[in-house]
């Protein structure tokens, strides 16, 4: 991962979920490993297992690095600024 941040990495699609997927830490330090400008978390909340707190995921991400997180709503889009 560290060799795909060096790179240069504009967005960054993470799954939270914890169950099939990384969860909230991992994705947070795979975010640490690869630099993107933004991220999004992906792959939570659909059912009671893998639910997660997507916007406490994306205020350490703020805090702890320098990706901007962004969490989306069903039907929501973003566009790269």
């Amino acid at each position: 991962m560290r060799l795909i941040g060096e790179e240069g990495i504009d967005l960054a699609v993470m799954p939270i979920g914890d169950n099939y997927t990384m969860g909230p830490d991992d994705a947070l330090r795979a975010v640490k490993f690869i630099q993107p400008k933004h991220v999004i978390p992906v792959h939570y909340d659909t059912w009671p297992l893998i639910a997660q707190d997507a916007q406490a995921w994306a205020r350490r991400v703020q805090s702890e690095t320098q990706a901007q997180a962004h969490v989306l709503k069903p039907g929501d889009s973003f566009t790269l600024p």
